[in-house]
């Protein structure tokens, strides 16, 4: 019964479609006899519809005959030639105007041709013809303007040719004449003569043509007069290329032919005027972003150069007294050296993308670096600021960013680090076998590794932050007798970490909320932690490990994740991780509830396997 009522309903479904199809089909425009025209009429049609801006068809003629027949007037005789004129044709399928093997008279004028050069179209172009005239016409952005190939005793005047990759060009063509006409702007240049012999070139203007006014090849008895020329394209340069360390370098450029002079702006003002020469030296800028640009000047007009960028990016390397000397006086720096009136370096924008921003080494003269920034040395390994075997150095209020190291002593002593900033760096400030610095009120921030000691001893560090570096705050490797009061260790790996470092004192430092440990100790003996603060660290407050006889009194080591404290020796196995236990029991249960599910679903369904049985039989003897 359910099969035969589904059959009605399909069979009645499809004759209704069938029924309104053919009902569509009687009211159609074309059954009612309306007069529709076909898809290719209407196409047809819409073709013809003017354009708002007409275009007329480019013209073909080879021969004397179409000559004849795609004239307006004349009959092609000297005193009443040919006339083709006002036509405006964009060369987007064949050349503008091609004419061909023609000898009769005829002229050309008050035509404008356009758009040929994408598609490699000349404008006019004339092969093998005499006896013709050009006037009055305009070609803009085509292959060549006006070429002629071929062709002998033409007159061509007052037509203009811009845009084009050369605006007039004649290749094997003789005794024609081109005046008052006007080639500007063209891509390469304004008139091209190739084998071409005893052509009056007279009063034309040729402007801003790209290679050049006139390039002759192979030619003889050419008469060029008159020409009003405008100063050429040239090119400026630096000899510092876009980054100069110093301020001094010298620019040069290339001739403009028919200049008379040149002016050199500087950041859109003008630096020098009247230049007849090709270079200029430029010195002692100090450090920033400098644009410059020449003007080439005649009486017919001038030109631009291009733009070029110089940035100053003022890198102070020193090595050894005599020449810190000679730097202090190229660069004015107040002082003597002395102690009681330090060189002062102070307020420079160093970027140390060609070496190291400030590298002093192997002095003992008293100087103070201040208000100093150092950026971007990171991507080529450069430091901000690098002290190799140095004393009596004294930085302060820098700022190192973006660079392979922020602060970086290696054998040096006696110096002192007071309220710098290094940001973002791989290494935020580091002493490598460096003595007897004092390091205050530092601020290292959002880098690698924080602040670390290697190998370096008797170093005073105090009131410096150490927030937010992705791997260790405080780093000491094999340093001793170092002094660590009221630092501030936060969102590091460790606050504070000790491997192979004996000796060192640590008082009323904070070490909270780090990622591991407040304090780790490795391999590091008789060391004092007295008064700190290590409390809601992840791990332990304090971690020691292999670390004996060190003095631990009086810290903080409130709610830290596992615990206050924990010593660890080599009998001993690590802490237990309680999120992998967790895990571990997670999965256990999971499979057991999975397991039980499955007992009751095989029960319920009164599913039987087959077990086969084993048949032990014991071994005859």
């Amino acid at each position: 019964m359910h099969n035969k009522n589904t059959c009605v309903i399909l069979f009645t479904l499809i004759y209704s479609m069938l029924i309104g199809g053919y009902l569509l089909f009687l009211i159609s425009p074309r059954f009612l006899g309306v007069n529709m025209a076909s898809n290719e009429d209407i196409f047809y049609h819409n073709s013809k519809i003017p354009k708002i801006s007409a275009f007329d068809e480019s013209i073909f003629i080879d021969g004397n005959g179409m000559l004849a027949a795609k004239a307006s007037s004349g009959d092609g005789s000297l005193n009443d030639p040919y006339i083709i004129e006002n036509y405006t044709i964009r060369a987007i399928s064949e050349h503008g105007i091609e004419i061909r093997n023609t000898t009769l008279h005829f002229i050309v004028r008050n035509v404008s041709i356009t758009n040929g050069r994408s598609n490699y179209y000349h404008g006019f172009y004339l092969y093998n013809v005499t006896n013709g005239i050009l006037k009055n016409n305009t070609a803009d952005n085509n292959l060549a303007g006006f070429l002629l190939v071929n062709s002998d005793n033409n007159t061509f005047s007052n037509n203009v040719a811009i845009n084009n990759l050369h605006g007039f060009r004649f290749w094997y063509s003789n005794n024609n004449t081109l005046a008052n006409s006007t080639a500007n702007s063209n891509l390469e240049y304004g008139i091209y003569l190739d084998n071409s012999n005893y052509n009056n070139i007279t009063r034309n203007t040729l402007f801003f043509n790209e290679l050049g006014s006139i390039f002759e090849v192979d030619c003889v008895g050419n008469i060029i007069l008159d020409i009003k020329y405008s100063p050429e394209t040239f090119f400026l340069e630096s000899d510092a290329g876009e980054f100069d360390t110093d301020g001094t370098f010298t620019l040069t450029w290339t001739i403009s032919q028919n200049a008379d002079n040149y002016t050199l702006y500087q950041n859109a003002e003008i630096l020098a005027e009247g230049l007849t020469v090709t270079e200029y030296n430029i010195t002692d800028l100090s450090p920033g972003t400098y644009e410059f640009y020449m003007k080439a000047f005649n009486i017919n007009g001038e030109i631009d150069s291009n733009t070029i960028k110089v940035i100053v990016k003022f890198l102070l390397h020193i090595d050894g007294n005599l020449d810190f000397h000679q730097t202090a006086i190229e660069n004015k720096f107040i002082g003597d050296g002395s102690l009681n009136d330090p060189y002062v370096i102070e307020n420079y924008k160093i970027y140390a993308t060609i070496g190291h921003g400030v590298h002093i080494k192997n002095t003992n003269l008293h100087f103070i670096i201040r208000d100093v920034t150092v950026n971007d040395g990171k991507l080529n390994n450069y430091y901000g600021f690098y002290l190799e075997n140095v004393t009596h150095g004294r930085l302060k209020d820098n700022t190192a960013y973006n660079n392979q190291y922020g602060f970086y002593l290696k054998n040096s002593f006696n110096n002192t680090l007071i309220a710098n900033n290094a940001t973002g760096n791989t290494n935020g400030l580091t002493l490598n076998c460096s003595y007897i610095n004092i390091l205050t009120a530092n601020i290292i921030i959002d880098n690698r590794h924080g602040f670390s000691l290697e190998s370096s001893d008797n170093n005073t560090i105090s009131g410096n932050e150490v927030i937010n570096n992705t791997y260790l705050g405080f780093y000491l490797s094999s340093s001793y007798n170092n002094t660590l009061t009221e630092n501030l260790a936060t969102g590091n790996l460790n606050g504070f970490t000790l491997r192979y470092s004996n000796l060192n004192t640590f008082t009323n430092n904070t070490a909270n909320n780090n990622t591991q440990h407040g304090f780790r100790l490795l391999s590091s003996h008789y060391n004092k932690l007295i008064e700190n603060s290590a409390s809601y660290n992840q791990k332990y407050g304090i971690y020691l490990e292999e670390s004996t006889f060190n003095v631990i009194t009086g810290n903080i080591l409130e709610g830290n994740g596992i615990g206050a404290i924990y010593e660890k020796f080599t009998d001993d196995t690590d802490y237990p991780d309680v999120f992998l236990i967790a895990a571990i029991i997670f999965i256990i249960a999971l499979l057991s509830i999975i397991l039980i599910k499955l007992v009751f679903f095989i029960k319920r369904k009164n599913i039987k396997f087959f077990i086969p049985k084993l048949s032990l039989k014991k071994r005859k003897e």
